[in-house]
Order: structure tokens, then C-alpha cells, then sequence
């Protein structure tokens, strides 16, 4: 695990791939310091959520709450290891949860609170203002941290090395992804924080990362998600990693 501050209260957890894949694992922590308590930004898996509460624990602070950017079991396993926090999540989680079988094998999973649009939350000195942004999933959405940060989920990835991974969604759900990545496109001159990859902070960096998303996926539905990688990355300005996620119509 890598620890780094970013600015003042906000802490940068990263955490390597797992053998054989390209994308590592990063949690937020906001931190309240006079409450001597910390708001996490997704939790990874279990061994992630429970290293970095034992990080803050070392320095007294105890997390209480935990926002979730959306509902994979790479974002909200870590819960298991952080019992007593107010998890907060989109009003849409259940389109993605009821995707893992009955309710018993999600319930734990459950927000305590639940955020649309537009809401906002008070942590600490800081506002987060939550923005739907759905197609991954259903229940993506950015968290917005003041006027300097936002939490991208996993609309914007890359390798821990900075190269871009191939972006996701099942084929009916294209239109969903293309427009939040265009609406990222308001909040590319602030710092980017992706759920999994480097930061982001540099407006034009940012600009093209979303412009070849969005050209990959226009040509995924061009295609009719029927055509080869090399045919919908060839209007990308770069190379992505995980070309086996490539779309195709029907999954």
C-alpha cells in the first residue's frame, strides 16, 4: 500500500493489481481532523478497506463514513472490514446489486443513506456534491470535493503506470457512459481522482482521455458491437490495456 497526501485532509490510499490484471485499487480518505475522524471514498476489497483502516487507526482517527462511487464488489467489499460506518450510495444501487443473485448475498451491502443528483454532504470542513453518472453502472456517479476535486469512479481508468485501460459498459448502457463522460467534461480543469489509475490534473490530459473513451465507444455502437478491437480503438489517440473487455452487442 502507498500512502500519499494530496492537500491538506485528503489522503490518497493506492494499492497494486492483482496478478495478472493492469489496475490497482485506490480509497480516499477525507479527514476531519478535530473529530479525529476520516469519510472514505469507495473501499476496495476487504484487505484493502481494513489496511487502510488500520493506517488511520495508528493515527487516531477512526473512518465513520464511507461513499461508495458505485455498487461492483471491487468498491464496496471492503465494507466487511468497516461494520460501523454510515455508507452513503446512489439512489440506484439496487439496479446494480440485484445483478449478484438474491438479497442475501447483497444485504450487507445496503447504503444507510442514500444521495441523487445534485445532493450534497458535509464532512468536516469539506462539501461533497454528488452527480449521477451512470453506464459502468447504473449507480456511477462522481463525487465532487469542493472546487478542486473529483472522484470519477471507474468512467476514467488507468494502470497505476498512467495508461489508459479500456472503459466498460454493457452495449445497451453506451449512451449512459457517453453522456457523463461528457459532462466530466465541466470538471476537467479540476483534479481528477479515479478509482482506479493515476490523478489527473491537467484539463488538457483530461480532455483526451474522455475524447478517446467516447470515440471508442461511438464506434463500438457504429459497429453494432460486432467489430474488432483494432477497429474500435482506431480513432483513440491511445493504446488501452484489458483489449479482452472489449463490448460486444448482448453482454
Amino acid at each position: 500500500m502507498e500512502r500519499r497526501t494530496i492537500a491538506e485532509g485528503i489522503v490518497w490510499y493506492r494499492f497494486p493489481p492483482f496478478e495478472g490484471k493492469h489496475f490497482g485499487f485506490n480509497l480516499y480518505a477525507l479527514l476531519n481532523e478535530p473529530e479525529k475522524t476520516a469519510l472514505l471514498i469507495d473501499t476496495g476489497y476487504e484487505e484493502h478497506a481494513a489496511a487502510v483502516r488500520k493506517d488511520l487507526a495508528a493515527r487516531g482517527i477512526s473512518p465513520t463514513h464511507a461513499v461508495l462511487s458505485h455498487f461492483h464488489p471491487d468498491h464496496i467489499v471492503g465494507l466487511t472490514a468497516l461494520p460501523e460506518v454510515v455508507v452513503i450510495g446512489s439512489v440506484r444501487h439496487l439496479e446494480t446489486l440485484r445483478e449478484y443473485g438474491d438479497r442475501s448475498e447483497w444485504e450487507a451491502f445496503l447504503p444507510t443513506q442514500t444521495v441523487d443528483d445534485g445532493d450534497r454532504f458535509p464532512f468536516g470542513r469539506f462539501t461533497l456534491t454528488f452527480r449521477a453518472a451512470p453506464g459502468h453502472s447504473p449507480c456511477s456517479m462522481y463525487t465532487l470535493i469542493d472546487d478542486d476535486y473529483v472522484e470519477v469512479a471507474d468512467n476514467v481508468m488507468t494502470s497505476n503506470e498512467g495508461q489508459d485501460i479500456l472503459p466498460w459498459a454493457e452495449f445497451e448502457r453506451i449512451e449512459d457512459h457517453v453522456r457523463s463522460l461528457e459532462a466530466l467534461r465541466a470538471y476537467a480543469d479540476r483534479t481528477l481522482l479515479p478509482s482506479h489509475g493515476v490523478l489527473i490534473s491537467d484539463a488538457t490530459v483530461a480532455g483526451r482521455a474522455i475524447d478517446d473513451r467516447v470515440a471508442y465507444f461511438r464506434a463500438i455502437l457504429e459497429g453494432e458491437g460486432a467489430i474488432s478491437f483494432e477497429e474500435a480503438t482506431k480513432g483513440c489517440s491511445c493504446e488501452f490495456l484489458h483489449s479482452e473487455w472489449l463490448i460486444r452487442r448482448g453482454t
